[in-house]
């Protein structure tokens, strides 16, 4: 019996008819109920009515740029993945698609175990770890579930996607020391080549939104100046 993916329903973006075909029929086969459509707006449509956990959004659609989709729901507090697949695959544009929001980028063209594999990957990050347990110590009242990737912060439960999970876990989990932003650009995104990016500064400020109780004025998600970032686990109101 083929291992689960972690994943439901997937909504497939893809403008390509004879690629969308044979993705799906793929897709399938790994026990996701898939959706293709071949436009944002249908996108759009689809994730409203059906709700599904796994997005592959190809960017250069006859209506815009599906990074301008996955922009847009990562405003609204999209909760599930979503893994970019674009023949625009330099450097420039895979740090461009996860500066918008994206969980992962694959270049075309792509060997379907390639695709499976990360599909895999993403799903082993949204499966249920550990039930939500007791608050750790050294956290002032922040608590992690990774079961439901949801954080307790000064604003109570709020519900991440897993890329946001995983940054956050990250900077909790040190202590109190600071993270460069090298080490979270490997740890947490998978870089080994690493870009000069403001990636971190943007996910940093949108969990600060999420999260903290004054983003503008951050007690807790802190950045060190030319060091790096940090969690204060005992910050005051």
């Amino acid at each position: 019996m083929m291992e689960p993916t972690g994943f439901q329903r997937v909504l497939l973006l893809e403008d390509d008819r004879n690629l969308s075909l044979t993705l799906g029929v793929a897709l399938k086969r790994l026990g996701l109920k898939v959706t293709s459509v071949p436009t944002i707006k249908k996108a759009q449509e689809q994730i409203e009515s059906e709700k599904p956990d796994l997005l592959l959004l190809d960017r250069m659609v006859p209506d815009g740029d599906g990074l301008e989709l996955c922009a847009d729901l990562k405003s609204r507090a999209y909760s599930g993945a979503i893994l970019v697949l674009t023949a625009v695959g330099d450097l420039s544009n895979r740090v461009k698609g996860l500066n918008a929001g994206a969980d992962d980028y694959l270049a075309k063209p792509f060997a379907w175990e390639e695709l499976e594999a990360r599909i895999r990957a993403l799903g082993r990050r949204t499966q249920a770890r550990t039930a939500p347990g007791p608050e750790h110590p050294g956290t002032g009242g922040w608590e992690l579930d990774p079961a439901r990737l949801r954080v307790r912060g000064d604003r109570g439960w709020v519900q991440l996607t897993p890329l946001e999970f995983k940054l956050v876990s990250h900077l909790i989990r040190a202590g109190g020391n600071i993270v460069s932003r090298e080490e979270l650009l490997k740890d947490v995104w998978g870089f080994s080549l690493l870009p000069k990016t403001r990636t971190v500064d943007f996910f940093l400020s949108r969990l600060r939104k999420q999260l903290e109780k004054d983003a503008e004025n951050p007690r807790r998600l802190l950045t060190v100046r030319g060091a790096g970032y940090r969690f204060e686990p005992n910050s005051t109101p």
